[in-house]
């Protein structure tokens, strides 16, 4: 039965290792062994988003950006927010699922927030404004000017 740590139940891989995953991963590469440290209890996710470099939320901790790797503990649930200015934020949780976490890997569309919840009348003159919308929001840094062809994209789609 695992123990309850102090310690968060993740850890992103390439910014916290403790030396006992260093010790564990020596011994691994010792005896050939290929099973991650804890394959019982923790496992790796993988995480990204459209538009990259996603602030990416883990338990209410910021952890970096997307694409991230990170080693979630599989004796609860963990709440995951992907976001970034502009668009709608991604709210889900990581579970166990069987004997391993699910989703995995994580890969999520953020929405733009200039769509909205579904198109009127006159889809022309909707889009023309959207796009304008779109060109103001980078202006005024709402959106960064390299997500932009992402949000232009979800608008075409949207008003197609």
């Amino acid at each position: 039965m695992r123990m309850k740590s102090s310690r968060p139940v993740w850890m992103v891989l390439g910014t916290h290792v403790s030396l006992g995953l260093l010790a564990a991963g020596a011994l691994m590469l010792g005896a050939g062994c290929t099973n991650p440290p804890n394959s019982d209890f923790e496992e790796t996710i993988s995480f990204s988003s459209s538009p990259a470099n996603a602030k990416l939320t883990i338990d209410g901790v910021d952890i970096g950006t997307t694409p991230k790797l990170a080693v979630l503990g599989k004796d609860a649930a963990t709440h995951i927010v992907i976001s970034k200015p502009g668009f709608v934020s991604a709210d889900l949780y990581v579970h166990i699922e069987g004997s391993h976490l699910a989703p995995n890997p994580v890969d999520v569309v953020l929405r733009c927030d200039l769509l909205p919840d579904k198109p009127g009348p006159d889809r022309a003159a909707e889009l023309v404004t959207a796009l304008d919308n779109l060109k103001k929001y980078v202006a005024i840094g709402n959106i960064a000017p390299e997500d932009a062809p992402e949000a232009e994209r979800q608008i075409r789609e949207f008003y197609k």
